[in-house]
């Protein structure tokens, strides 16, 4: 069965630095599978912000697009997504998803101003 693992679960960053999330993938290849991250802010829906195809494509949603950097790490089966100088609104869980259904439980990304 294929799944989706977020490691950590919790991430905690500092306005202005980067976040970096990640995703493993268990008995499914990174690098042959499309990656579609999603975030949940509170009392939300889970929303998309970006894909990340085998080609290496990225599609993502507008207002994030600059400082989302997705990549694939084929030597240990996982899925990056780095968020450039993160902000408060950018407080949120992230999930990978996979095969449209198949989905981490996500990383919940806590910021902290300075």
């Amino acid at each position: 069965e294929v799944s989706a693992v977020p490691s950590p679960t919790l991430e905690r960053v500092t306005e202005g630095h980067p976040a970096r999330l990640q995703c493993s993938m268990k008995n499914a290849n990174v690098s042959r599978t499309d990656v579609h991250w999603y975030r949940q802010l509170p009392g939300r829906h889970k929303e998309w912000i970006l894909t990340h195809d085998t080609n290496g494509r990225k599609t993502d949603h507008e207002d994030v697009n600059q400082r989302l950097q997705p990549s694939r790490v084929t030597s240990n089966n996982t899925y990056i997504l780095i968020l450039r100088r993160v902000t408060v609104s950018d407080a949120a869980v992230y999930h990978c998803c996979v095969w449209g259904d198949v989905c981490g439980d996500g990383t919940r990304l806590k910021v902290t101003s300075e």
